[in-house]
């Protein structure tokens, strides 16, 4: 009812700012969400050869296409011949509006991969149903893991309703660390959306283009909320720092 309501004022169907006032959305703290994870470029190539056929190889292919993107479900789950030009110099780009923010993004083409994936469809991507998106690409990789160990990795996170049903049903305890976190395999915290965070996360890790021109990708209005879809760990950080101290050693 609330959303019903908000949306409605920012719509322009009603004027009354008492309600507006009313309707503030609860912050969410970090500790209290899931985890959140993105695929490394080895995991992604190892997705994309991966021998999969029907409707696996479908899913596979579609959430491959929003991790190299850097869309949401609702844009990448969508997308039809129309969407594919090249520019006056050649450049291959997808144009899309997003759904969700209006917002028109132009996205150059940089993985050939992406190419062979919308050539098997004739750049027409079949549409995927976005639970059943989630159900089988946990699955896929939960299949992968066992020649791609990292994907194994338990990480802390917090159960969703959904699961903590499951488990009473099967009466279950979830595994924990020695803190007491619930710990998960790194496929299992995979999602539609874990495909956005995937691309902006490894565009950034490439170090090749600036914020502005990876938010005008991703259509992010913000450098905050752009740089809230980095997911790298406190180590992965270290490492980058790491990297850049001794490339800039090297030079001198």
């Amino acid at each position: 009812l609330k959303a019903l309501i908000n949306a409605a004022f920012i719509d322009g169907v009603h004027d009354n700012q008492r309600a507006a006032a009313l309707i503030v959305k609860k912050k969410i703290e970090d500790r209290d969400k899931a985890v959140e994870i993105y695929l490394t470029e080895d995991e992604l190539q190892a997705l994309y050869e991966m021998p999969l056929t029907g409707k696996k190889e479908h899913i596979r292919d579609v959430f491959l296409i929003g991790c190299y993107t850097c869309q949401r479900v609702s844009d990448y789950n969508n997308l039809n011949a129309d969407n594919f030009e090249t520019t006056r110099k050649g450049t291959r780009i997808i144009r899309l509006v997003q759904q969700k923010t209006k917002t028109e993004v132009t996205i150059p083409i940089l993985n050939e991969n992406l190419i062979t994936i919308c050539e098997k469809y004739g750049y027409n991507i079949p549409k995927a149903n976005e639970q059943v998106l989630n159900r089988y690409i946990k699955d896929i990789l939960k299949d992968l893991s066992e020649q791609l160990p990292s994907l194994k990795e338990k990480v802390p996170t917090k159960l969703t309703m959904k699961q903590k049903e499951a488990l009473r049903k099967e009466k279950k305890e979830p595994e924990t660390d020695l803190n007491g976190n619930v710990i998960v395999p790194r496929y299992d915290c995979v999602t539609s959306h874990t495909a956005r965070r995937t691309g902006i996360t490894n565009m950034y890790l490439s170090h090749k283009y600036t914020i502005l021109q990876m938010m005008h990708v991703s259509g992010h209005k913000t450098q905050k909320t752009f740089m809230d879809y980095i997911k790298l760990s406190s180590e992965e950080i270290a490492d980058e720092i790491a990297a850049m101290s001794k490339k800039e050693n090297d030079m001198w």
